[in-house]
């Protein structure tokens, strides 16, 4: 049974709002960067879903609780520790609910281009003690502000030397791979076609078309990017979108199964109990297990 009270978003409920302690959010060369400290006295939520590579490195603080969720990736829970990595790639959606004293962190995005287009690996708790070192060195003249100059140099060249190692570190070894498998600009294209068009005859033809892949290529280039086969991304992408529409609207069940592609109420229904534990109507209402 679900903890009804604490689950990750799920992009229907509203978000928690989050206490902000101390945030700073720069651009320096490539890379985005947010250095950041919150309370989580309360559930805080936590969510990307982004065209770019987040890589979220955790500084310190202290949490009692965490669940996370990648729609295509590790799932479960989490207690970060200092210098603990949080990868999310690009067009992979990611979801947390925390709880406990504070969160100190900073958050860099990282454009796809950067790593040579090769696939970035949805990755919780991952370990780069030089990544997180210069994170961390990153954060602390992040938060000194535009008014030390020195502190500026320092960030602008610690920033580089980061980029140096994000490119060698994960496009280096990644790039081999990139040319047998689904590059970061192949996963975006993929996601938003799918999402784009729920109610299409996807097909495995027409999804390696999209890419430039024979099918069997593409069908474990995409199990090896995405973590699930073609067909349960699309399933899953139908029925994440039914289950928004069901809290978000007031169409007819059987409509929103057919807006985003069953072709019957009954398949809907059906699979529709198999992924939330409970018919549509009665998500609806708000019996969700």
């Amino acid at each position: 049974m679900r903890d009804a009270t604490w689950h990750v978003w799920d992009g229907i409920r509203p978000r928690s709002r989050r206490t902000v302690v101390a945030r700073r959010e720069v651009q320096i060369g490539a890379l985005g960067i947010t250095a950041a400290t919150e309370t989580l006295a309360e559930p805080t939520d936590w969510a990307f879903d982004e065209d770019h590579h987040a890589i979220v490195v955790h500084l310190g603080g202290r949490l009692d609780r965490m669940e996370c969720e990648f729609s295509a990736g590790p799932s479960g829970r989490a207690i970060p520790a200092p210098g603990d990595i949080w990868m999310i790639p690009a067009a992979c959606r990611y979801a947390a609910l925390a709880q406990g004293e504070r969160a100190e962190f900073i958050e860099l995005r990282v454009p796809t281009a950067l790593l040579a287009d090769a696939p970035l690996p949805a990755r919780m708790q991952h370990r780069d003690e030089a990544l997180a070192a210069a994170a961390a060195r990153l954060a602390g003249l992040v938060a000194r502000g535009d008014a030390d100059d020195l502190a500026a140099m320092a960030a602008t060249a610690t920033a580089a030397d980061l980029q140096c190692w994000l490119a060698a570190r994960y496009a280096g070894r990644g790039a081999r791979a990139a040319r047998r498998g689904l590059s970061a600009s192949d996963r975006t294209r993929l996601a938003q076609a799918v999402r784009d068009e729920l109610d299409a005859r996807h097909s495995l033809a027409s999804l390696a078309a999209l890419v430039g892949m024979d099918v069997r290529r593409f069908t474990g280039a995409f199990h090896q990017a995405f973590h699930l086969s073609p067909w349960q991304y699309v399933l899953r992408a139908r029925l994440e979108e039914a289950a928004r529409l069901l809290r978000g609207t007031d169409e007819p069940v059987t409509g929103i199964g057919l807006a985003v592609g069953f072709a019957t109420p009954s398949h809907f229904a059906t699979a529709f109990a198999r992924r939330f534990g409970v018919p549509p109507s009665r998500y609806r209402s708000g019996g969700r297990r």
